[in-house]
Order: structure tokens, then C-alpha cells, then sequence
């Protein structure tokens, strides 16, 4: 969709799920990446080669999107390497761990609620101002399906979780319409249970492969995400998209 000559920043971007993806299917519609992750430079090191085998630069970076200090130096190496980031796409999130609100350690519960709302916001921190100036920018957040009202949701559902989600859901709507003056659009995705696939199945996927009707996979958000960072969607802005994760047959 003509990302030719953008800089893409994508949090947990190496593992199974929709960060992997979204950053291989940016890549595939010409743009570089960033690719953040905690931990397992080997899995990295994988999906660096995929996004070159796609004719794109990409730059793994390990940082906890949760820590100010870790945030700001992502961002210098990104400029140091490709001169800005032009979009980013906060997918890494917190651990889905159901129990009482009775159980909920509190350390846990800063714990998902830093790496849903805290990193978010430590995100947009770091993106905005070179957005703003530049007056083009793309900021996408990963959030929960129906995240904002789970009273009719699964019982076995955590509770910090979706509160985190709803956050990121809320800071969508209420920035979406003041940055696009700025030519800079805020949205989010709201998927439904979507499992983790084997990069070979993203790969796969990413070339065309039939991604099936019974739920979401990786590749139907990482197209979600790829038409928002297009012009196409220029004036898309505070948008939460539902995508439940069934189709009816």
C-alpha cells in the first residue's frame, strides 16, 4: 500500500503473534522496521532475515517499552539508523493470566497494567513531537476485542488484562482527533483470540496463503494495521476496529 521510504517502529515484534507479522507486512508495502523484543535474539535474528528477504533494513532492538530510559534509546538507535520513525505500531502488551481480583498479586497487576497503559504512553511520548513536525505519522495500538465492557465476557477471563486494553482504547479516541491537525492519525485494533502460528506460517500467509474462517490469525491484523498506515486511511483517526476472531459459515 505505498510505505516506500517509511520507518516503521513495531513492539513485540519477534514472536509468534500479530507484532511479527504487522512488522513482516509493513516490510512487504516497502517500509524499514524497527524491530523491538525482550528477549531471544535468535527468534530476532530470524525475523531480521525475513524482512531483508523482502528487500527492506531492519533493526532488532531489545528494550522493556515499559522503562522511560529503554523507550528513548530505542528511538535514538531507530533515527541513528533510518533518520526518524514515521510509524509506529504498539503491539507488545501484558501477560493473559485469569484470576479473582482477590488473587491479583500487586505486583503483577503493575506489572500488565506498565506494559499495557505506561508503555503506551511512553510511546507516544517518544513519537509525537518528530510526527508533529513532520506532519505525517501513523501511531497503532493493539487493544482487546469488546476490552472496553468484558462484564459479558469469558468468565475465565483475567480482569487486568482488558482493563489495560480499555486504556489503550480510551487514549485512541481522546488523541485520535487532536493529532490529526498534525497530519497524524491514532487508532487502534481490537482482535479477538488470534494464535500464535510458526514463522514459516507467516511467511506463508503474508504471500497469500489461505488464513481460513473459523478466527483471526496474525496476518488479519497485520493487514488491519497495514491499510491504517496507508494514505489510503489518511483520514482515519481515533478508531478502535473490532475484529472478533469468527466468521459465520
Amino acid at each position: 500500500m505505498g510505505l516506500e521510504g517509511r520507518v516503521a517502529l513495531v513492539t513485540g515484534a519477534t514472536g509468534g503473534g500479530m507484532g511479527r507479522s504487522i512488522a513482516l507486512t509493513l516490510a512487504r508495502d516497502g517500509a524499514d522496521v524497527v524491530l523491538n523484543y525482550r528477549a531471544r535474539q535468535e527468534r530476532a535474528a530470524a525475523v531480521v532475515a525475513a524482512v531483508e528477504s523482502l528487500g527492506r533494513r531492519a533493526l532488532p532492538f531489545a528494550a522493556d517499552v515499559s522503562d522511560a530510559d529503554a523507550v528513548d534509546a530505542m528511538f535514538a538507535a531507530a533515527r541513528a539508523r533510518f533518520g526518524r520513525v514515521d510509524i509506529v505500531v504498539n503491539s507488545a502488551g501484558g501477560p493473559w493470566k485469569p484470576q479473582d481480583i482477590t488473587e491479583i498479586a500487586p505486583a503483577h497487576l503493575r506489572a500488565v497494567l506498565a506494559e499495557e497503559i505506561e508503555a503506551t504512553v511512553l510511546l507516544l511520548r517518544a513519537a509525537l513531537p518528530e510526527m508533529r513536525r513532520q506532519g505525517w505519522g501513523r501511531f497503532i495500538s493493539i487493544g482487546g476485542y469488546l476490552a472496553d465492557d468484558w462484564r459479558f465476557g469469558p468468565p475465565e477471563a483475567p480482569l487486568d488484562y482488558p482493563l489495560g486494553k480499555a486504556a489503550r482504547h480510551w487514549l485512541t479516541r481522546t488523541l485520535g482527533p487532536r493529532e490529526l491537525a498534525h497530519g497524524v492519525t491514532v487508532n487502534a485494533i481490537a482482535p479477538g483470540p488470534t494464535p500464535p502460528v510458526s514463522l514459516d506460517d507467516a511467511l506463508a500467509a503474508l504471500r497469500g496463503g489461505r488464513r481460513g474462517r473459523a478466527g483471526n490469525t496474525p496476518q488479519d491484523v497485520a493487514e488491519v494495521a497495514a491499510f491504517l498506515c496507508s494514505d489510503e486511511a489518511v483520514r482515519i483517526t481515533g478508531a478502535v476496529i473490532p475484529l472478533p476472531g469468527a466468521t459465520a459459515v
